[in-house]
């Protein structure tokens, strides 16, 4: 075989799999929002880019953030194309917005997303927004989303998790944290994450005396 050949050849393989990992990605994101912001399992999206999946051959190095930049673009190239015909669908803008989201394109993500929001306010969509702002070095505004989203959606399940993860894990504030997981426990009490909620719920009561925002010595986790 001649080197271009083989050249070819392995940067067909390196196409291959920079679109398995994308669509993994993809996969992960879809369903993702409906229960669980990322910080409740430590760095899921970058876990899933940065260790080797079992078919990932040994001498293969995982895409770079450019790489999947580029593959994200790619990707919602033809979405791109259908939103010119319709730039207000809402449901599209979000599509737009999960793909760069799935590919860590946290700013082109929080574009759509805010753009699908603005045109039809969806409490599912409004929890992804939410997380990207997260991302972004936004809690304040991630939190704000997820109040709003509850005025769409006041028992979306998914929403109240979030909400109360974010006041207790990010700001400290066990008070706000426990209200929100108490409404997700009367709203859907047989909630698959139920055990982990009441876990998280009774260490947060253990902070209840403490003014939100202090630091302790004891990590609340």
């Amino acid at each position: 075989m001649s080197n271009v050949s083989k050249s070819s050849q392995n940067w067909n393989n390196v196409q291959t799999y920079g679109m398995a990992v994308t669509c993994l990605l993809l996969g992960i994101a879809a369903g993702y929002f409906l229960h669980a912001p990322v910080e409740a399992r430590p760095n899921t999206m970058e876990a899933a880019v940065a260790s080797n999946p079992p078919f990932a051959p040994a001498s293969m190095q995982m895409p770079s953030a450019a790489d999947l930049k580029r593959m994200a673009d790619k990707q919602v190239a033809p979405l791109l194309e259908q939103l010119q015909k319709d730039p207000k669908d809402a449901d599209l803008l979000a599509k737009i917005g999960s793909s760069y989201m799935a590919a860590q394109q946290f700013d082109s993500a929080r574009q759509y997303y805010e753009q699908s929001v603005a045109v039809k306010p969806q409490a599912d969509v409004m929890n992804q927004l939410a997380f990207v702002y997260v991302k972004l070095g936004d809690l304040d505004k991630g939190i704000e989303t997820l109040n709003q989203a509850l005025t769409v959606d006041p028992k979306n399940p998914g929403i109240l998790y979030n909400l109360g993860f974010y006041e207790w894990k990010g700001k400290a504030d066990p008070k706000a944290a426990i209200a929100a997981w108490n409404t997700l426990l009367k709203v859907d009490p047989k909630n698959p994450k139920r055990a982990e909620v009441e876990q998280m719920m009774a260490q947060a009561k253990k902070h209840l005396g403490i003014a939100p925002g202090t630091k302790t010595e004891k990590p609340a986790s």
